[in-house]
């Protein structure tokens, strides 16, 4: 503890004489009365520690003279101890010697073990920082991977859901073809049974016509001939007709050239009548072709409006095939025979 002197506090007074008032030099001087009836204490405290210290020194001393008395005495017989005790110790301390020298290899041996496993423990404790680092790197890796993993995992089960709804439009378009394939050969069938009514049809309307045909040869010859004659086929009609022209073309008279002529007005109307029965009849087939193609173009657009994918070529080909009977019944003249 430092106290300042009175050179001190007498400097310190003169250096600030100048700068203090009369009532911060009354304050600075009860300051240092009190500083010093503080150091009168403290001497006299310290003058009675000194005389007991002093006391404190004169039993030390006295103490130490005894001891070193005792170690005297306790020299002198550990010193006769070891002069009785040498002579069987000096076998012992050879082979002390001995086993000394073996455990300092020993030890040599234990340092040199112990400066490798150092080295090696520090060698270890790097790699274990290394490992530790490369844990951390795996750590953040797998964490990215968790996260790419679970992207996937969601993208997948995303496509599946497409999947999914794509699997089932294709269902409900096979559906639909299945739909539209049944139609189309229900329509196939249907034309068919279309083209073999046609057909019947039109032998039909061959034989009508032949019959009609025969009909009015069978009259204009009954009208010719008389009605006395029994009714003859048409090979023989025709026969009959081929030779009354040969035979009317040889001899012929005004007369009958008149009867001939009315004959030629007689076949032309029964031709004009067939003339007039087949083209009704093919107005009719044709209005009822038109309405036919009508309804297949009607089938064929409600086709292509649901998304059918025939091709265009089949049904031009059917179309064409189910109106070529109705477009090709017409005659502007009698049947060959």
């Amino acid at each position: 503890m430092h106290f300042p002197t009175r050179e001190e506090q007498a400097s310190s007074m003169d250096f600030t004489e100048d700068n203090m008032t009369q009532g911060e030099m009354l304050e600075k001087i009860a300051e240092l009365d009190y500083s010093q009836s503080h150091l009168r204490d403290l001497n006299a405290k310290m003058r009675h520690w000194l005389d007991v210290a002093d006391d404190d020194m004169a039993a030390m001393r006295s103490e130490n003279t005894a001891l070193s008395q005792r170690v005297k005495t306790l020299e002198k017989i550990i010193s006769d101890a070891q002069k009785a005790e040498a002579d069987p110790c000096r076998s012992l301390l050879a082979n002390d010697f001995d086993t000394k020298r073996c455990r300092e290899t020993e030890m040599q041996a234990l340092e040199e073990k112990y400066t490798t496993i150092k080295e090696q423990n520090k060698k270890l404790s790097a790699e274990l920082q290394s490992l530790k680092l490369e844990r951390d790197r795996d750590k953040i890796n797998l964490s990215k991977f968790k996260d790419q993993f679970q992207h996937l995992q969601f993208r997948l089960e995303e496509a599946q859901l497409c999947l999914q709804r794509k699997d089932e439009v294709i269902h409900q378009k096979d559906l639909e073809l299945q739909h539209d394939e049944e139609m189309v050969e229900e329509y196939r069938t249907i034309i068919k049974d279309l083209r073999l009514t046609n057909q019947e049809l039109r032998m039909q309307l061959e034989n009508r016509l032949d019959e009609a045909s025969l009909t009015v040869l069978n009259d204009a010859v009954r009208e010719k001939e008389g009605p006395l004659n029994p009714p003859l086929s048409f090979a023989e009609e025709l026969m009959l007709l081929a030779s009354s022209d040969a035979v009317e073309s040889i001899i012929l008279d005004p007369s009958d050239l008149k009867h001939d002529e009315d004959g030629t007005e007689e076949l032309m109307k029964s031709q004009s009548l067939t003339v007039d029965l087949q083209t009704k009849r093919c107005a009719g087939t044709f209005e009822i072709a038109l309405r036919i193609a009508v309804l297949f173009l009607l089938f064929v657009f409600i086709l292509a409006v649901s998304g059918n994918l025939f091709s265009v070529n089949t049904i031009c080909s059917d179309v064409f095939l189910m109106m070529q009977p109705y477009l090709s019944v017409q005659y502007e003249a009698l049947p060959p025979i």
